[in-house]
C-alpha cells in the first residue's frame, strides 16, 4: 500500500476521513479533557494545493515513515496510516490540549498503527526514528523556545518537511518588517493570553530561519490576514504554509526535468522539444549555470540553431550554434532563490526524416551514480 497515485485522491480521501472523525467525536468522548477542539484536516486542502507540484516526490518518500510533530489528536497521522505509512505521532503530555488522551482514543477506535511518543522539543530530543520521509509540522514552530535548534535537528531525519506557522507583516508597534529577516518574541499573555507562543517571524525571517537550519524551499502558501497581519491584534492572523526539501540529507544541485522533454534513448541522452523547462535546487547562492548539449549535423545545415532562457520572465542568456559538439548553455540565474525554473526556447528548422515529434536539443545523461539526481549536465558557480 502507499499513499493515493494523485493529489485528487487524497483529496477526496482527507474529505471522507475528515467526516469519519467528526462522527466518531461525537460518539466518543476522552476522558477528562475531551478532543482538541480544532479539526486539524481543515488545512488538508491547502497543503495539498502546495505539494501538488511534487506529490510524485512526496509519496515515494512517505514510504520511509512518516513523523507528525505537534499531532494534537494525530488525525493526518491516523490518515496517513489508512493507507499503510509508517506514521508516528508526536507531542508532548504537558502541552497536548488532553495530554495525548485524544490520541490513545483515536488509535484505539480506529485500529491503527500510529505510535504516539511524548516528546519535549524545548529541550534536547531523539526522534523515533533515524531516518522519516515526510515530516508535519503544523502550527507548532511559535510555540517553541528554540525553533533554530528543533528545524536543524529535524534536516537532519527528515527528506521532507510541510511546514505551517504563524508570521506577521508589521510589529504591535506599527513597524513594517514583512522584509527583513526579523521575528517578534510575545510577552507571556500577549497573544490569545497563552504563554506558549513565543516566537512570530516576519516571512523574511522564516525563509532565513530555514535557509540556516539546512533547508531548502520548495514552495509556500500564505492564509489568513495577508494585509497588515501582526503579532497579538485580534483577526490580524496569518499562517504561512511551507514545503522545503533537507539540504543536510541531499546536498547536491538537483535538478528535474519539467515540460518538454522526449523519452531517454539508448540510457544516453534525451530530446527536447522547442520549448522545454528545469527546475533547480540549488544548495547555496549561485550566479551562473550551464547546461551541456548537443545536436546532429543535419540541425544546423540549413540555419544556425538559437537557443535561449528566461527565468521568471526574465532573459537568463542565449547562444548561437553553428557547429554540434561541444556545446555549452552559459545563463546568469535571476535572483537568489533556492528553488528556480528555467524556461528554454529552441529556435529551429530540423525536423529528422520519419520522426514526428517537436525536436530542439540533445542533451546527455550523467551516470546515474552522479550526485545529480536529474542526470542532467547542468552545473553552476
Amino acid at each position: 500500500m502507499g499513499l493515493p497515485d494523485t493529489i485528487d485522491d487524497l483529496r477526496a480521501a482527507g474529505t471522507a476521513f475528515a467526516a469519519e472523525l467528526r462522527d466518531l467525536k461525537a460518539r466518543v468522548a476522552v476522558a477528562d479533557y475531551g478532543w482538541y477542539p480544532y479539526e486539524t484536516l481543515t488545512a488538508l486542502p491547502l497543503v495539498c494545493e502546495l505539494i501538488e507540484p511534487r506529490y510524485g516526490e512526496l509519496r515515494d518518500a512517505a514510504a520511509t515513515g512518516i513523523a507528525d510533530i505537534g499531532c494534537g489528536d494525530g488525525d493526518l497521522a491516523a490518515f496517513l496510516a489508512r493507507f499503510g505509512c509508517a506514521a508516528d505521532a508526536i507531542d508532548h503530555v504537558e502541552t497536548n490540549f488532553n495530554q495525548l488522551r485524544g490520541i490513545e482514543t483515536l488509535v484505539r477506535e480506529l485500529r491503527l498503527p500510529v505510535k504516539a511518543f511524548d516528546i519535549d522539543l524545548d529541550r534536547p530530543f531523539e526522534l523515533p526514528r533515524r531516518d522519516y520521509g515526510v515530516a508535519l509540522f503544523l502550527g507548532t514552530l511559535y510555540h517553541l523556545k528554540n525553533p533554530f535548534y528543533v528545524l536543524e535537528n529535524l534536516a537532519a531525519r527528515a527528506d521532507w518537511v510541510v511546514l505551517s506557522t504563524r508570521i506577521a507583516q508589521v510589529t504591535p508597534g506599527g513597524v513594517r518588517v514583512e522584509d527583513e529577516p526579523l521575528a517578534y518574541l510575545l510577552g507571556a499573555r500577549e497573544a490569545n493570553n497563552d504563554p506558549t507562543n513565543f516566537w512570530i517571524f516576519s516571512f523574511a525571517g522564516l525563509m532565513r530561519l530555514m535557509e540556516r537550519a539546512g533547508w531548502i524551499v520548495a514552495g509556500h502558501r500564505r492564509a489568513g490576514c495577508t494585509a497588515g497581519s501582526d503579532p497579538v491584534r485580534p483577526g490580524a492572523d496569518e499562517r504561512v504554509f511551507v514545503l522545503a526539501k533537507s539540504r543536510t540529507r541531499h546536498p547536491g544541485l538537483q535538478v528535474r526535468a519539467l515540460d518538454g522533454w522526449h523519452e531517454e534513448e539508448n540510457d544516453a541522452y534525451r530530446w527536447t522539444a522547442r520549448r522545454f523547462s528545469l527546475e533547480v535546487m540549488l544548495p547555496e547562492p549561485a550566479r551562473e549555470f550551464a547546461l551541456r548539449f548537443f545536436l546532429p549535423q543535419e540541425a544546423v545545415a540549413g540555419a544556425p540553431v538559437r537557443v535561449a532562457c528566461s527565468i521568471g520572465g526574465v532573459a537568463a542568456g542565449a547562444i548561437t550554434c553553428d557547429r554540434v559538439e561541444g556545446l555549452e548553455f552559459r545563463g546568469r540565474f535571476a535572483g537568489q532563490d533556492a528553488l528556480m525554473r528555467l524556461e528554454f526556447t529552441v529556435e529551429s528548422n530540423f525536423q529528422a526524416a520519419g520522426d514526428e515529434r517537436e525536436l530542439g536539443i540533445c542533451v546527455p545523461l550523467l551516470d546515474v551514480s552522479h550526485r545529480n539526481t536529474g542526470r542532467l549536465p547542468l552545473r553552476i558557480s
